[in-house]
């Protein structure tokens, strides 16, 4: 049986997470035992079904923290339990993962990406940080894996290194598709938990409370979509910082839809809530391949994301990309939107190759080999 470590952040309700519990939660029994290195502090939302698949669950302080402690404890742990895989899914600090996986001598090194360029310029102090571990990557890790196209590119074929930009491997997100099929029942229980009437206009997101996942952009425009359609309420779906809640709830009360705008906090039972909804919106400024977004295809939602989104993640005809500065263009795809058929389309989001075990044996091909 190979021994695999995965590295990610946190096992909590985010999409890069999601990803990185299901590994184990999808994988064939008996075939590969799996450890989770995670940073202490961080939520634990996926780690009860993650241990009661068999993995076992290692914490260590944040490397953001203590970069020297990070790799002290990293390096206690690998030469302890002798992996044959190490997978990092951590973007840059990857870097660090791989560059310690050699010296303790894991054969098998694999570095994941799953997001794209900054939206903005930043600092050159990050700048240099990143290129620095662009270059640990390319240098000490064996496979290279991205969400998409563009999440591969940017990682891998870009920054100052002057190594020869490797290939790469695109794993697409994989979901349990008929875990998210529209239920009418679902719909009821969801509205009347949240008080809802059916005749509620429902806009639905799902995601990080965050700057880069913009839902203040959604609330901006709620007094205009509420002209059109006087019964609108938008949703938020996730978990943030206490500061960003109390910048988006200031928002919503600066906006005067403080009453038509409910943070839902973290709920383990998004696939049921998905039915509740009317609309899923994506207003991100960068994403790698959403899984938020297949989530809500395979639910039959019509969805109005933003253009920066990459397009392998529309694999049907419910989706409409818009660029955030059209913000007309948003009310109007919001406010028109209906569901229609919506059971039909969880099979369609499986054909496409985003099923849990069309999408996710690649990678455990590549731990077999």
């Amino acid at each position: 049986m190979k021994k695999i470590l995965i590295i990610c952040a946190g096992l909590c309700l985010g999409g890069v997470e999601r990803f990185a519990a299901n590994i184990s939660l999808f994988a064939p029994k008996g075939e590969f035992e799996f450890h989770y290195l995670v940073f202490e502090g961080s939520e634990t939302d996926f780690e009860a079904e993650c241990i009661e698949n068999g993995a076992k669950i290692l914490r260590v302080k944040s490397p953001s923290l203590n970069h020297t402690a990070y790799i002290k404890a990293l390096k206690k742990i690998l030469l302890l339990n002798h992996y044959d895989i190490v997978h990092s899914h951590t973007q840059f600090n990857s870097g660090i993962n791989m560059w310690a996986a050699k010296r303790c001598g894991v054969p098998v090194r694999i570095s994941h990406s799953h997001t794209i360029a900054h939206e903005q310029k930043i600092p050159l102090k990050k700048q240099l940080y990143e290129d620095f571990m662009r270059s640990l990557i390319k240098r000490y890790a064996t496979v290279f894996l991205a969400c998409g196209k563009e999440a591969g590119e940017w990682m891998y074929g870009t920054g100052s290194s002057k190594r020869r930009s490797p290939d790469f491997t695109v794993i697409r997100n994989g979901i349990d598709t008929g875990r998210f099929l529209f239920s009418p029942e679902n719909r009821r229980q969801i509205r009347a938990e949240y008080q809802l009437s059916e005749d509620d206009f429902l806009i639905g997101h799902a995601g990080t409370l965050s700057s880069v996942k913009n839902q203040e952009f959604l609330i901006h425009l709620m007094p205009e979509i509420r002209k059109r359609r006087p019964n609108a309420k938008l949703m938020l779906i996730g978990r943030g910082t206490e500061e960003v809640q109390a910048q988006l709830q200031r928002a919503a009360i600066a906006c005067g839809v403080s009453d038509q705008v409910l943070f839902t906090g973290p709920v383990m039972n998004v696939h049921e809530v998905l039915s509740a909804l009317d609309v899923f919106t994506l207003p991100s400024r960068r994403e790698g391949t959403p899984l938020a977004l297949l989530e809500a295809q395979a639910n039959g939602l019509p969805c109005v994301i933003s253009d920066v989104v990459p397009d392998d993640a529309v694999v049907t005809d419910l989706v409409r990309s818009l660029p955030l500065e059209d913000t007309a263009a948003w009310i109007e795809a919001i406010t028109a939107s209906e569901r229609s058929d919506p059971e039909k389309y969880a099979d369609i989001v499986d054909r496409a190759g985003f099923g849990r075990l069309t999408a996710m044996e690649p990678l455990y091909d590549i731990y077999r080999r």
